[in-house]
């Protein structure tokens, strides 16, 4: 788990779990190692923001994201939302691409998809892709201090 995870929840005073596991990248290799419901799982997919920082967009992990909506909430043309650089998530905000936990560490926005909000608990990321946060709904919103739309497209 990252530390800096870590220490914001703690703070935050948030009660979770961490499941450790095997690395892990996609919504593939999460529901083959983990032990939990696929139906819980939220991915964070990280973005370079026009302000220099970083946001984070928690979707159910078996949505796909809708770009336009994301960028419009952003501020931003769809054309200039970028996914951010690796090396950029680890140096800003300590966290790994398959570990991304939406959580607004050092000041990262985060958007919350509404489809997420159906879950009674949040299996997702620690910031490190070898470990696993179960933590419930209202734990993880009264942390996250997200805001909610419609950012996954409809299938």
């Amino acid at each position: 788990m990252s530390p800096l995870v870590k220490e914001f929840l703690e703070t935050a005073g948030a009660v979770f779990s961490v499941h450790n596991h095997t690395p892990l990248i996609s919504f593939d290799d999460a529901k083959e190692i983990l032990p939990h419901d696929p139906e819980d799982m939220v991915k964070g997919l990280t973005f370079s923001h026009s302000d220099g920082g970083l946001a984070i967009v928690a979707l159910r992990a078996k949505d796909k994201a809708d770009y336009k909506k994301i960028a419009d909430a952003l501020g931003m043309r769809r054309a200039d939302l970028k996914m951010a650089e690796p090396a950029d998530v680890a140096r800003k905000i300590d966290m790994e691409i398959g570990g991304i936990v939406p959580l607004p560490i050092n000041g990262t926005r985060v958007l919350i998809d509404r489809a997420v909000l159906e879950r009674d608990e949040i299996v997702c990321g620690t910031g490190r892709n070898t470990a696993t946060l179960v933590i419930s709904r209202d734990e993880w919103l009264r942390a996250a201090q997200g805001e909610i739309g419609d950012f996954s497209k409809l299938v």
